[in-house]
């Protein structure tokens, strides 16, 4: 039996649209925890079958869950808020480009509508620059970030999700007395 394949409108599609779902977050490491915010809505399981999530963050399983969109693409619709599911990658592949209607029960649909008018808060993220390069810890902090990871993130080069300090954080300026400066001059 052949393999079905979603239809995109226009090649590259999905990644373009992903692209402009997760831009917004700047940061691989604000963008995995909304990510994680996102899931929660649906705790953390698959929303047609139920499967729980396995992976843990910080682990190198591979994820079960993926964001699918609720009217398909081919149906004429896009990954943005309002139109985004937690499926498992089995529940996602058996639903392709079924119109909701076709895919979900009733029953299902009308549990789903407050989930997809929940996203647009969740969503409703705007990334603050200054903040970012002003106190690039006390923004993490401040999104809900514990500050343990904030360190790890700001710090160790081998997290996943490593983000470092700004440059200028890194840049230090050494004052030199006036006598030592003197001294250094005599020498030339």
């Amino acid at each position: 039996m052949a393999k079905r394949n979603s239809l995109e409108i226009y090649p590259g599609q999905r990644t373009k649209e992903k692209r402009k779902l997760f831009g917004r977050f700047v940061a691989s490491a604000i963008e995995a925890m909304y990510k994680e915010k996102f899931f929660a809505l649906f705790g953390d399981k698959c929303f047609k079958c139920g499967q729980a999530e396995t992976y843990r963050p910080g682990t190198v399983c591979v994820k079960l869950l993926c964001i699918d969109h609720h009217v398909p693409m081919a149906l004429g619709c896009h990954l943005v808020p309002g139109n985004l599911v937690s499926l498992c990658h089995v529940c996602n592949g058996r639903k392709l480009d079924l119109a909701p209607e076709v895919f979900y029960t009733t029953e299902e649909l009308g549990r789903l509508i407050p989930l997809l008018e929940q996203q647009h808060a969740l969503f409703d993220f705007r990334f603050d620059h200054g903040a970012w390069s002003e106190d690039r810890y006390g923004y993490l902090v401040s999104l809900g970030f514990d500050p343990v990871l904030v360190h790890s993130l700001l710090h160790d080069e081998n997290h996943r999700y490593f983000v470092g300090l700004p440059d200028s954080a890194l840049k230090f300026t050494i004052g030199l007395s006036d006598d030592l400066m003197d001294l250094l001059r005599s020498k030339d």
